[in-house]
């Protein structure tokens, strides 16, 4: 009974390798003598011995070991530079506050900024994406406490909750909507983008109606529609490059 190609080229390692029956080793070798293409997919897998995969196989374990630890190594100099440039601000705002008023004052409010920023910040910039959902974490905790201590030592601080807690609200659900999009879309950053550009829109549209309900402010400008036209067309750009991406893929 004769086999076909496909068969024989699932079957050729084992037969070139020696370890498949008797039967089967005289059908593929009756095969191989009528057909060259095989004759030749044979000669190919006779020219890589087993060590040779072997050596591939480990020099690609070793390249993606390197590539992990050259990520890691820019993660944590990211992390400390971050966390040194935060303290040297602080330092930086303690000693002139100190020098100029002989005691804490205003320097509080970028102390506790810089704070809350290293907090935030810091694990999404030294653990990479997996930091970010612990960061998001953190700020949706911590952001409520933040702008209470904060409006403790701002002077006429009155609409700093009101509108503060107004914003983080509204700019946590764009945040978590952002992070589950492009959890969803991890195969498709292009239109992941795309999307999150254009939810800017409407965040955009509620944060005016937020402000203006509180303060005297006008609901949309001219600066509005123009910052609307560039997001979508930014937008669309990224639309047509998933596009141009998924099609070629």
């Amino acid at each position: 009974m004769k086999i076909s190609c496909d068969v024989v080229m699932d079957l050729l390692p084992l037969y070139h390798d020696g370890v498949c029956n008797q039967s089967t080793k005289k059908q593929v070798a009756e095969h191989l003598d009528e057909c060259e293409s095989c004759r030749a997919l044979l000669d190919k897998i006779g020219d890589t011995t087993i060590d040779d995969k072997i050596k591939a196989e480990r020099q690609d374990v070793i390249m993606h070991q390197a590539k992990a630890l050259k990520i890691r190594y820019a993660q944590n100099i990211g992390a400390v530079i971050f966390s040194a440039l935060l303290l040297l601000g602080i330092i930086t705002c303690f000693i002139v506050d100190i020098a100029i008023s002989g005691t804490l004052t205003w320097s509080l409010i970028p102390i506790i900024a810089c704070v809350f920023a290293g907090i935030i910040f810091i694990p999404a910039i030294k653990y990479g994406v997996k930091g970010i959902e612990v960061s998001l974490i953190i700020f949706t905790v911590l952001v409520v406490p933040f702008l209470f201590i904060l409006s403790l030592n701002i002077d006429s601080g009155e609409l700093l909750l009101p509108i503060g807690i107004r914003m983080s609200v509204i700019s946590l659900v764009y945040l978590w909507g952002i992070f589950a999009i492009f959890k969803v879309l991890r195969a498709r950053k292009f239109m992941a983008v795309a999307i999150s550009l254009l939810l800017a829109i409407p965040l955009s549209i509620v944060v005016n109606c937020t402000l203006s309900s509180i303060i005297d402010t006008s609901l949309f400008d001219v600066w509005d529609a123009l910052a609307f036209v560039i997001i979508a067309g930014v937008a669309a750009i990224f639309f047509f490059l998933d596009f141009k991406f998924k099609k070629r893929s």
